[in-house]
């Protein structure tokens, strides 16, 4: 049976860091994490993944300095495929088996021809929402599809999906927060504890790379704990999810 998880981080509001926490959750998993990670980028038309891979491929072959960090890694990066939805199914289903983890990047519309079926292949999916009214009426009526069209549907994968705060403003007053985790509550919709607090870090190309891990100067933006909840709940159901979670855990920790 094929160990491969299958997870995307999703939103259908734009602009809430969907792609920038795909990267970073890919990165930590396969650079400290040590796990063999694969990224399917089906975002169409404008492949931000693929597109910032392009880039940095183009980086090393005009920078040597850059080039020999990369070599004293010791480690490959990890796959991305660029392909619209209807493609992005077969391309899946290829790595069934040969990856640990696998990480969608979907459109920020449910109106796709083949999205459905893509989201029956997912094993989990982690909503990033921000503390204003309309991403949580984006992702509300998002998770409700997820619910109703795919959880529990014949040949669905879907095991659960969870709800996490990004952008988190500390200063801000918390009420919105809490109101907004008590109406998710209401509908059954779990969150995650870990916030990832606003920053003006993740505009930098270090804190985007999908060919280097992730620095330890960005710890304090409650990157690590992300990573940590995310590992618990992937591998909370292999025989070997001690360890590995243990591992991941080791890899947040690791800033």
């Amino acid at each position: 049976m094929s160990t491969t998880k299958f997870i995307s981080i999703s939103s259908q509001k734009g602009g809430v860091g969907k792609t920038t926490i795909n990267i970073l959750a890919a990165s930590i998993f396969h650079f400290l994490g040590k796990e063999k990670v694969a990224v399917i980028d089906c975002d169409f038309p404008q492949h931000s993944l693929e597109g910032l891979r392009n880039k940095e491929l183009s980086q090393l072959q005009h920078d040597p300095a850059k080039a020999a960090d990369f070599q004293a890694l010791g480690i490959q990066a990890y796959p991305i495929v660029g392909c619209e939805v209807k493609e992005a199914l077969a391309v899946a289903r290829e790595m069934d088996g040969q990856f640990d983890l696998v990480f969608i990047d979907t459109p920020g519309t449910i109106n796709v021809p083949g999205l459905l079926q893509l989201w029956k292949q997912l094993d989990y999916v982690f909503m990033p929402l921000e503390a204003d009214v309309l991403s949580v009426e984006a992702t509300l009526p998002f998770a409700g599809a997820l619910e109703t069209f795919v959880k529990g549907q014949p040949g669905s994968r879907l095991k659960q999906y969870y709800a996490f705060w990004n952008k988190h403003i500390k200063s801000e007053k918390q009420e919105f927060y809490r109101l907004t985790e008590a109406l998710f509550a209401e509908q059954g919709i779990p969150f995650l504890t870990t916030r990832l607090e606003h920053s003006v870090n993740y505009k930098k190309e270090a804190m985007r790379s999908t060919m280097f891990p992730l620095s330890k100067e960005f710890m304090r933006l409650g990157i690590s704990g992300l990573i940590q909840e995310m590992a618990q709940i992937i591998f909370a159901d292999e025989t070997l999810a001690p360890a590995r979670t243990t591992l991941s855990l080791e890899a947040g920790k690791a800033f």
